[in-house]
């Protein structure tokens, strides 16, 4: 995929065909460095609505100006929020093993809440909730004391503990 065009829409539209919320940071310039085979899709203009990005306007199957130090890129995001009455609102997952689970609230603070919302796209915390507020889940519980400084760009940027180890 070429990065001529590439924005958060069309990132977007990616990371909820991969299975992930939103994304966390969109990349350009083969930031991952460079492909190699076809360039299938150039200036790719999705709606946001689509369900995969073959649904999204682009130029035609191999139909582009680019080379492959313009492959697009997209790091999508491993944390959702589940539970709530409203899209910025809810309990904290994470995506780990194709798995979701949640994140165990010990030492969960202002600054946790903040980076979430940061990652998701939300400009702030409006409240911050533990327990059970947004209702008892059995899935696993794959992160627990999580510590942000509140500048981070994303959860994984926090020191937390891994998954594997005793949960709350």
């Amino acid at each position: 995929v070429c990065d001529d065009l590439w924005d958060f829409i069309d990132a977007h539209v990616l990371c909820k065909e991969l299975g992930f919320p939103t994304v966390a940071e969109l990349k350009r310039s083969s930031y991952f460095g460079a492909g190699s085979g076809p360039v299938w899709m150039d200036d790719i203009a999705c709606a946001g609505s689509e369900a995969n990005l073959t649904l999204c306007s682009f130029r035609g199957w191999e139909v582009h100006d680019c080379s492959h130090s313009e492959d697009a890129g997209v790091v999508c995001a491993s944390v959702r929020l589940s539970g709530g009455s409203a899209m910025n609102e809810g309990r904290v997952e994470v995506y780990h093993n194709g798995q979701w689970g949640t994140v165990c609230d010990s030492q969960w603070d202002f600054n946790d809440s903040h980076v979430i919302c940061r990652e998701l796209g939300f400009p702030s915390v409006s409240a911050v909730r533990i327990g059970s507020y947004f209702g008892q889940v059995s899935g696993p519980m794959w992160i627990a004391d999580v510590a942000c400084k509140g500048i981070e760009t994303n959860l994984s940027h926090c020191s937390f503990r891994e998954p594997g180890v005793q949960m709350c």
